[in-house]
Parts: C-alpha cells; sequence; structure tokens
C-alpha cells in the first residue's frame, strides 16, 4: 500500500490504534482453554462495534475476522475449536 496524502497517513494511523485495542482486548481474553474462536469473537464485536470490517473476510472469504497464528502456524491461522494451553519451559 501506497500512502499518498495526509488524511491517508492519519486514517492509518486511526485503524493501527484501533487494531490495537483490538489486540489488547483479545490478550485480556487470553487463559488455558480459551479457543482461537472465541479470541476472534471478541476482535470481531469490538471491531464491529467500532465500525471496522474484515479486509481478509471482504477480500479472499477468509473464514474468521481475523488471522490467529498459534506456535507452528506460521501465518494467517484460521479461528478454530483450537484451544490456548500454557506450557512452562524448563
Amino acid at each position: 500500500m501506497t500512502i499518498q496524502s495526509a488524511a491517508e497517513l492519519e486514517g492509518m494511523r486511526a485503524i493501527g490504534r484501533l487494531v490495537a485495542e483490538a489486540l489488547a482486548h483479545m490478550e485480556a481474553a487470553v487463559r488455558p482453554g480459551v479457543t482461537t474462536a472465541q479470541l476472534d469473537y471478541v476482535a470481531r464485536v469490538f471491531l464491529e462495534a467500532n465500525g471496522a470490517r474484515s479486509a481478509p473476510q471482504i477480500t479472499y472469504g477468509f473464514p474468521g475476522f481475523t488471522c490467529i497464528s498459534v506456535n507452528e502456524e506460521i501465518v494467517h491461522g484460521i479461528p478454530s475449536a483450537r484451544a490456548i494451553v500454557l506450557t512452562v519451559a524448563a
């Protein structure tokens, strides 16, 4: 994406702030046993309440509102029944 005006830059900043807030809501909901689908729902509710839409859904028909990758999933993880587990490093 190329930003070509001050207005576009401010729009990107506003979106960045909104995404940061969504991530904070998701982080607050993370605990062992919570699924990636539940985290996706937390983000969806917050973002839709603030007028946001999911670009991956609109552009590609992505099945989740967000992309959530856990551990071995590198990118574009699909929200699912996969539960978050707590592991403690030795």
